[in-house]
């Protein structure tokens, strides 16, 4: 009997995981790679990317960003993390400035995947407080590593939010990358009305100056084969 009742207990315990945290992150990710597939399939999306960047801002590497965009007149979506931007506001204001778009990543680019109610709540408070006292209306939110809880979901949709995630990956994040393989699967991966998710901060060392060389190569090869490019404020929900 008592092992009918451990085994009982720790079935409960993990259903409730799942449905806490797991499900709905994985269950979300599916659901927007689906409703990106059937968009496509049924013919309905146009030739535009919409390029996001994660992690940043970065003094080291953000600004040589915003000028390679600059350069293709692209506007982008940025979703910044709050410490991030609060060492540099001036970052941030060139980003305005430049016509992108500047959405949130968390106060410190913590996992909120089991995080409970507190945590979730002082999380996306604080970081919608930061961006706001620099200037910037927040209506935009993508999850560190796409993470979230049901707790997440309340929260974003008390406060009108919107969750984003991404269709296109380039792991660019990787220290196993190199400024060509980055290249190689943007160009492959991309396709008409993809979220491409990339990044201007953190992972691994130099990681986002591979990022920045691949587009340097891969920007005009998309502009030559139709491509335009769009803030996710402009995104078909």
């Amino acid at each position: 009997m008592d092992r009918i009742c451990i085994t009982t207990g720790l079935a409960a315990v993990c259903t409730a995981v799942l449905c806490y945290g797991l499900i709905p992150s994985e269950g979300l990710k599916y659901l927007w790679k689906r409703k990106s597939r059937k968009r496509v399939k049924e013919g309905s999306g146009d030739r535009r990317l919409f390029l996001t960047f994660d992690d940043g801002p970065s003094r080291a590497y953000t600004g040589q960003l915003l000028c390679l965009l600059k350069q293709y007149q692209i506007k982008a979506s940025f979703f910044v993390v709050a410490e991030f931007a609060r060492e540099n506001p001036d970052l941030i204001e060139w980003m305005k400035e430049e016509g992108h778009l500047v959405g949130i990543h968390s106060v410190r680019h913590r996992n909120a995947l089991f995080k409970g109610r507190r945590f979730v709540c002082e999380d996306l408070r604080e970081s919608v407080e930061t961006l706001e006292d620099m200037g910037v209306k927040i209506r935009y939110y993508r999850p560190p590593w796409g993470h979230l809880n049901l707790w997440t979901l309340f929260f974003i949709r008390k406060w009108n939010l919107k969750l984003i995630l991404w269709d296109v990956m380039a792991n660019d994040w990787s220290a196993r990358e190199t400024a060509e393989s980055i290249r190689e699967k943007i160009l492959s991966r991309v396709f008409p009305g993809a979220v491409l998710c990339l990044h201007d901060g953190r992972g691994a060392v130099r990681a986002p100056e591979r990022t920045i060389e691949a587009l340097k190569e891969s920007l005009p090869v998309l502009i030559e084969q139709g491509y335009s490019f769009e803030r996710m404020d402009a995104y078909e929900y």
